[in-house]
């Protein structure tokens, strides 16, 4: 391992904790996440070697953050999320630790909320991406926005003050009107965040294929554009920060665990697709439901693939990351971790970007314009190192 690079990584005031539970009742039809439906008979075996990889890799670690995602972790059984609970009921945790699960509208029950708020999780991301039932059933999802809307008042009400609302704009079909309803919608109801991404068509989706075979009609270039500028502008207007390129938060309510990850931080990941960095090293684990419980019983060990950053990796992880933020990247942090100025390495990249009305520097802090933003790759395939 290279000292240069753990000396600097091997920070242990912040340290995530990710979990991944791949199943889910139906398969979205945008989705290419590791996730299967008609595995129901796995959940068990599959918590069973959960617990193995979770007791190794958590074994003397105290954590920040946790978050369990999927799939769907609230596709989970009232008992099978007990059984899930006791498994983390021995991680270290610090006082004010976020703990996050992703849950979907239609397999919340307040038997599954009780379990949840004793386990402490106490950040719920639900994820809805449009309030019109017809585009719902486009896109395959389970629900509808009346259901997401009574499981959204149930969890209030089982006291969770910490919820966030995932949305997807650029559907098929979908209008600007249709959208900014979306927006209104869930604005409404007042959660503490908001995750509006733009669809992106994924291989192995059946959205890739329809596209392929010129029967998946996209809103065009203009409207998404539109959307994008509505995204911001409405949600500012309620009092949501935008503060991540996709992101939203009301004042004291952004994501701990995701900034972890575009603050260049260590984490644990733990499940069947789980991605880790600690001390320097990424490592993957096996996608498969099967593959990964063969592989925890056989040597306690899931992962595919293990590789050690290079320097010129990490500074360009630590770009590219850290950029998507709003406020941008210390250049304080970058020469404290990297022994270097970023304008040696960058100087004339930045410059001409300045120039263009991309970039700013502003004290310690390097960021986007809004302009910028909007053509964040553009600027960050500048920051490409060769070696």
């Amino acid at each position: 391992m290279h000292s240069w690079l753990y000396s600097r990584l091997s920070r242990v005031d912040r340290l995530g904790l990710y979990i991944h539970i791949p199943f889910c009742e139906k398969k979205c039809y945008y989705c290419d996440f590791a996730s299967y439906s008609g595995k129901r008979a796995l959940v068990v075996p599959y918590l069973n070697a959960l617990a193995k990889e979770i007791e190794a890799k958590t074994r003397g670690r105290c954590f920040d953050t946790i978050f369990i995602g999927g799939g769907t972790p609230s596709y989970l059984s009232s008992e099978e999320l007990v059984i899930l609970s006791g498994i983390l009921s021995g991680v270290s945790r610090t006082e004010e630790c976020e703990f996050t699960m992703e849950c979907n509208p239609g397999n919340i029950t307040k038997e599954k909320a009780k379990v949840l708020w004793g386990m402490g999780v106490n950040r719920i991301s639900i994820g809805l991406q449009s309030s019109n039932d017809t585009l719902l059933m486009d896109i395959g999802r389970i629900h509808t926005f009346r259901e997401f809307r009574d499981n959204f008042l149930m969890l209030r009400e089982a006291g969770f003050k910490n919820i966030n609302v995932d949305i997807i704009y650029g559907l098929p079909g979908e209008t600007l009107e249709i959208f900014g309803k979306t927006l209104d919608d869930v604005a409404m109801l007042e959660p503490e965040h908001i995750s509006c991404y733009s669809l992106i068509i994924e291989e192995n989706t059946q959205f890739y294929v329809r596209r392929r075979r010129d029967t998946l009609i996209l809103p065009d270039e203009d409207t998404e554009d539109a959307m994008k500028d509505l995204v911001t502008s409405r949600l500012e207007s309620l009092g949501f920060l935008r503060y991540e390129i996709s992101n939203y938060a009301r004042e004291g309510f952004e994501c701990r665990h995701n900034r972890n990850y575009w603050e260049f931080g260590e984490y644990i990941g733990c499940g069947a697709a789980a991605h880790e960095f600690t001390g320097g090293l990424r490592r993957e684990n096996i996608r498969t439901v099967e593959g990964y419980i063969r592989s925890i019983e056989s040597d306690s060990d899931a992962a595919v693939r293990v590789h050690e950053n290079s320097r010129e990796d990490s500074i360009e992880e630590f770009l590219f990351m850290g950029m998507r933020l709003v406020e941008g990247i210390s250049l304080n942090s970058f020469k404290s971790r990297f022994s270097e100025d970023i304008m040696d390495i960058f100087g004339d990249v930045i410059r001409r970007h300045m120039g263009d009305g991309l970039l700013v520097i502003e004290g310690d802090r390097m960021r986007f314009t809004e302009k910028g933003m909007d053509l964040s790759n553009h600027v960050l395939s500048d920051l490409i190192l060769t070696v």
